[in-house]
Formats: C-alpha cells, sequence, structure tokens
C-alpha cells in the first residue's frame, strides 16, 4: 500500500498462534475474512473463537502483514521474500518462488 506510513508497532504472536496457522498453511485449511477496509484476513479454520494469528496479503504483493485476532491494532509487516522463506519451511511446501 504505497503512500501509507504506518507507526512502528511492538507485535506478540505467540508461538502456539504461529504454529496453528503453519499447520493450516502446510494443509491448506486457511479460511478468509473480509474487513470493512477491504482486506482480506486468513486465518487457522476452526481458530476464530480462540486467539489465533491472521494474515493479509497486500495489494501489489510486496508485503505481508500478521497480527494477532487479540490485538488487532497491532500489525507486524513482512516483506514477500520474509513471507515465502517463513511459507518455503513448512511441510508440504510448494517450491519457493523466485
Amino acid at each position: 500500500m504505497a503512500g501509507i506510513e504506518r507507526e512502528p508497532a511492538e507485535v506478540r504472536i505467540a508461538q502456539a498462534a504461529l504454529d496453528a496457522f503453519a499447520a493450516a498453511l502446510s494443509v491448506r485449511t486457511v479460511a478468509m475474512r473480509t474487513w470493512p477496509d477491504g482486506i482480506e484476513w486468513m486465518y487457522p479454520v476452526g481458530t476464530w473463537e480462540q486467539p489465533h494469528l491472521e494474515v493479509a496479503l497486500m495489494p501489489g504483493g510486496e508485503e505481508v502483514w500478521l497480527r494477532m485476532s487479540t490485538d488487532r491494532s497491532s500489525v507486524a509487516v513482512w516483506t514477500i521474500q520474509q513471507w515465502w522463506e517463513f511459507a518455503g519451511q513448512l511441510p508440504g511446501a510448494a517450491p519457493p518462488h523466485g
């Protein structure tokens, strides 16, 4: 999202939430919800009622945003390269793009 400056934020992602998201990605069981601002957030299927990690691919595909459902005001920003490195380490991951 070019032109939008974000204040640096501390985002605490619980290891259990990251593990659950990684497991959901590895078996392709990720659900999506679109927020009123139009951003589509992915999360592990069946975890909506529990604290969970939410991930959004930003328009243009250059950034990935991560947030915990317990604090949606704080967002961690990863480059797409950081995201592919993370996703590439998952069991059954597709070959890296590039």
